[in-house]
């Protein structure tokens, strides 16, 4: 994946142990090269994707960690610190017991448009993607509804992409309550995936004193929209962005 929506988001603060102990079994995996480079070469892993992770700073995305595991020869438990053996990991073809590390999240069919808004009449179940469980300890609570979905278009740009990788937390869907006054528009202002009638779009939503909402895009091509009246029955959020990835 290249430059994360990470595909990692960034910790803030203290870093959390499990990246600690991922970063430091990466290191110890990756001892046997003489640099970032040649490791990213031979994995075939972009080097600054893999200098973040070792590093700590980026989370290991699911695509990323089956990367690891298959061409290191390495355990996903172990990677992920589950397992102190760094057992190889079972070879295409072999049968093996279902990895307990990986919960398999629903990726629909639709998507959500970062720009003027993307019509799905029909949503559907894809396929399943692979997710680290405690990822998604970290990011939602216990039995949340979450879905993959993808972003459509540019407005969020630089943040994510056309076509980047979401993550929705579908029971998340409610705005939060008007807070204290902010430094700007963007403070506080969480990514949401929701419909305008029939057009789902993936913006910033910030709740104002008024009652009203404010559109916000991280584009700066693309101006701030306000609704209200009538337009704020028209408003349906379907959830909030969790995480995601340009790279997948």
């Amino acid at each position: 994946m290249s430059t994360i929506i990470s595909s990692s988001k960034r910790m803030k603060g203290r870093k959390d142990p499990n990246l600690v102990e991922f970063a430091r079994r990466l290191k110890g995996l990756l001892a046997k090269y003489k640099s970032y480079r040649e490791a990213a070469e031979d994995l075939d892993i972009p080097e600054s994707t893999l200098a973040r992770v070792a590093r700590g700073a980026n989370e290991p995305g699911s695509a990323l960690l089956l990367a690891l595991s298959t061409k290191l020869n390495i355990s996903m438990s172990y990677l992920l610190g589950l397992d102190d053996e760094p057992a190889p990991a079972v070879r295409t073809g072999e049968r093996s017991k279902p990895d307990v590390s990986l919960v398999q999240i629903r990726s629909l069919d639709a998507r959500a448009a970062a720009g003027a808004g993307e019509i799905n009449h029909i949503v559907a179940i894809e396929k399943s993607l692979p997710f680290p469980v405690w990822m998604l300890h970290k990011l939602a609570s216990p039995g949340a509804k979450v879905s993959f979905m993808r972003a459509s278009g540019d407005s969020m740009s630089p943040t994510f992409e056309n076509g980047a990788l979401l993550l929705v937390n579908e029971s998340e869907n409610e705005l939060p309550p008007k807070t204290a006054k902010l430094k700007s528009d963007r403070d506080n202002a969480d990514i949401f995936v929701f419909l305008q009638g029939a057009d789902q779009r993936v913006k910033r939503l910030r709740r104002l004193a008024s009652g009203e909402i404010l559109i916000l895009s991280d584009n700066a091509a693309y101006e701030p929209e306000i609704l209200r009246g009538a337009e704020l029955k028209r408003l349906k959020v379907v959830g909030r962005v969790i995480w995601w990835d340009n790279r997948l």
